[in-house]
């Protein structure tokens, strides 16, 4: 595992890489603001230009991981002073409404706006493919189940790998990374507990509704750092990219212990860190309200092409907020 940070690691990994390498793109699927298309379509064009410019074929696999497992939002004792003693909210994406009304829930609501804007790369580099991975999708992999289950019977895995490489402040408890969602309410407000190879017994504290069953028959919260690990495994994954906000949160080191300590012989993939876009507060995009602005790829790629700081800013009017139902290149 190895960090390669903007255009200078763009113009390393072309020459490192062959062009035919499964690469991992990981998104919570409620929005598609300017900071996602940086690492959903500016740098992976950036990378695959980089690599004609040496004459190779970009024939990679994107894979866009939609986190519909990933929580509304987090709750516990305090989530700002230790924000790693944490559960749901309320539910995970995948029973979550769309706000908007056009579909079912939220997901199928933004997957396919997520996917038709990723087809960009496929536009100007047909020989890659594109492929939309649903965590959900994810279940009835015999991997899943084990990082899953071990992830419920040791959950200080996870935390002492966050304590390790984190300089936030943690507490003994609570200490969960993954539980059944709810059958009855959806909520993720319960104790999940494994009792055999295939069965888990839930105890939801927000209805008392209790189930015991075979695993496939429940979906789940999986907290995102250690959900990583199944998608690296399964997908035989080469190279991530995502936001440099994230290696300043300790996630590079983090992924790299809790790849030992799960004791999967995972290959180690190469991440690739965008810089962070901040939206016309100043605030990092999609983190405060009204900075979710979407920005039309091309101009995107063009003012990121031109700027090689790790924060960079964009300033746009309310108008060209993305839009809700449909979006265009």
């Amino acid at each position: 595992m190895k960090p390669y940070f903007l255009k200078e690691g763009v113009e390393a990994l072309s020459n490192e890489l062959s062009g035919a390498e499964n690469i991992y793109l990981g998104i919570r699927p409620y929005g598609f603001h300017a900071g996602n298309a940086t690492v959903f379509v500016v740098y992976p064009l950036l990378l695959c230009d980089a690599l004609r410019k040496k004459r190779k074929v970009p024939r990679f696999t994107f894979y866009l991981f939609i986190n519909d497992w990933e929580q509304d939002s987090l709750s516990g004792p305090n989530t700002k002073k230790y924000p790693f003693n944490i559960f749901p909210n309320k539910t995970t994406f995948q029973h979550m409404d769309d706000p908007y009304g056009c579909c079912s829930n939220i997901v199928d609501h933004w997957e396919p706006i997520i996917e038709f804007n990723s087809l960009k790369i496929k536009e100007k580099f047909p020989e890659v493919k594109i492929k939309c991975v649903r965590n959900s999708s994810m279940r009835e992999n015999s991997r899943l189940k084990y990082y899953l289950f071990k992830t419920i019977k040791e959950p200080h895995i996870v935390l002492n790998a966050i304590r390790k490489y984190s300089n936030k402040k943690t507490l003994r408890r609570p200490v969960v990374y993954a539980m059944a969602i709810c059958p009855n309410c959806h909520l993720g407000k319960g104790e999940t507990e494994v009792i055999n190879i295939d069965c888990i017994r839930h105890t939801c504290n927000a209805c008392g509704f209790v189930k015991e069953g075979n695993y496939r028959e429940f979906n789940f919260w999986f907290y995102h750092k250690v959900l990583a690990l199944p998608r690296l495994d399964i997908f035989d994954i080469d190279l991530c990219i995502t936001g440099l906000d994230h290696y300043n949160e300790g996630d590079f080191l983090i992924r790299k212990k809790l790849i030992e300590d799960f004791g999967n012989r995972i290959k180690i993939p190469k991440t690739l860190y965008a810089p962070t876009i901040l939206g016309s507060d100043g605030k990092q995009m999609g983190k405060s309200k009204g900075n979710d602005v979407f920005v039309e790829i091309e101009y995107l790629l063009k003012i990121i092409k031109n700027n090689n700081n790790d924060r960079i800013k964009i300033n746009l009017p309310q108008k060209n907020r993305f839009p809700i139902k449909k979006t265009v290149l």
